[in-house]
């Protein structure tokens, strides 16, 4: 009996063991899967403005959409002026891809703007005054395999071009009361594609340098012009793109060169409410062949166009881009924002815009100027700058 006694006690304090341990285990396990979950779903998606983290936050999108309006309206205003109107549209995607060893950004960025001076709402008059003063699209990617301290072996390509045709409004065709404008560039006129071996470090996610002694650069100019005649209304003087603007030899359409490249990205909020992206890339060619060394020159004394023979050495001056974007976060979804963007190769062609081509004095009109017999003026060698302040909506994610 006592044997009996002894036996159901224990098996009363077993049982009673396993129950407690059972309550426990449940009292603890809803405590526990909420945490987990918590994890689990920051871990899922993290949606705060500087990024959306996706599952094990091994990749993370994020990017910035803007755009600025400026507009300014006269009626019998004494004091003169004119009236003007600009936009610019802008975004900049990204997306990173980071687990153990192995690395790889890539980049979207965007740019679109038009400007008028002038009425636009008479149509003949609008084609005329409202033009676009930038446009823009590079994509960007880098994969790197991380080989010590910040420092990665890897693969960079980029592509850069524009959405769409950029027209130059200085040489006209009006004969039979018709206005003729011709294309400047286009879509893939020009074209710029580089792609090539070399290292990156990356010491801190808002900061990218990109080295590589040896890549490959090409140059596409699609439709390039062939006729330089205004023969008549179809003429490809008014729809072929003029490929010495961009530093190739007349009609040609590709350009290839070898050479080295540096490419450096930083993007980080500088203070809570401003944001600042810098973007710095520089290439110098080793070779490259189709180097346009038959520049355009300006006789002042005759007032006419000639052109002058530049050394082919010149294909080595570094050919620099820099880009700037600065977001003034100003209330919610309200920014100010500042872009620029700087080009300088040494045989690009570019438009002088110094004097007032209906008066003949000193000081820009925003025409190009033109010789005696109508031709524009055009030159090398000069840095090209871009600059916009607006006000506007943006979006940052």
């Amino acid at each position: 009996m006592k044997k009996i006694f002894l036996l159901s006690t224990l098996t009363v304090l077993l049982a009673g063991c396993a129950v407690a341990q059972t309550d426990t285990s449940y009292s603890v396990r809803p405590k526990d899967t909420t945490v987990v979950r918590k994890v689990n779903r920051k871990q899922f998606l993290a949606l705060n403005g500087d990024g959306i983290y996706f599952r094990d936050s091994t990749w993370k999108i994020g990017g910035f959409l803007g755009f600025n309006v400026a507009q300014t309206a006269l009626y019998q205003w004494s004091p003169g002026g004119t009236n003007s109107f600009s936009m610019l549209f802008a975004g900049n995607f990204y997306v990173q891809y980071k687990k153990k060893k192995v690395s790889w950004d890539t980049h979207l960025d965007m740019k679109y703007g038009m400007v008028a001076n002038g009425l636009i709402r008479d149509q003949d008059l609008a084609q005329r005054n409202l033009q676009k003063n930038i446009d823009m699209v590079e994509f960007n990617t880098n994969i790197g395999y991380d080989f010590s301290d910040h420092l990665y072996f890897s693969g960079k390509l980029d592509f850069l071009s524009q959405f769409s045709p950029t027209y130059d409004y200085s040489q006209t065709d009006t004969a039979h009361g018709q206005f003729k404008r011709y294309v400047v560039s286009k879509f893939a006129a020009p074209a710029i594609l580089t792609l090539g071996p070399g290292f990156t470090w990356k010491p801190k996610s808002y900061f990218t340098m990109f080295f590589t002694p040896i890549e490959g650069k090409m140059t596409f100019v699609t439709g390039a012009l062939k006729d330089t005649a205004k023969s008549d209304a179809n003429s490809s003087y008014y729809y072929g793109v003029d490929p010495t603007r961009f530093g190739l030899n007349a009609g040609t359409n590709y350009s290839a060169a070898v050479g080295a490249e540096i490419d450096i990205l930083f993007q980080k909020d500088i203070v809570k409410t401003i944001n600042w992206k810098s973007h710095l890339n520089v290439f110098i060619a080793y070779y490259n062949n189709n180097y346009n060394t038959t520049m355009p020159y300006y006789d002042k004394s005759d007032s006419l166009m000639t052109t002058v023979n530049i050394s082919s050495a010149y294909e080595h001056v570094p050919v620099v881009t820099w880009d700037n974007d600065i977001v003034f976060k100003l209330y919610k979804f309200l920014t100010a924002t500042l872009s620029t963007r700087f080009v300088y190769q040494y045989n690009a062609v570019t438009p002088v815009d110094q004097v007032h081509n209906s008066t003949g004095a000193k000081g820009p009109d925003g025409l190009t100027d033109v010789d005696k017999t109508g031709a524009p003026i055009l030159t090398y060698n000069k840095l090209q700058i871009f600059e916009q302040f607006g006000v506007g909506l943006s979006f940052k994610f």
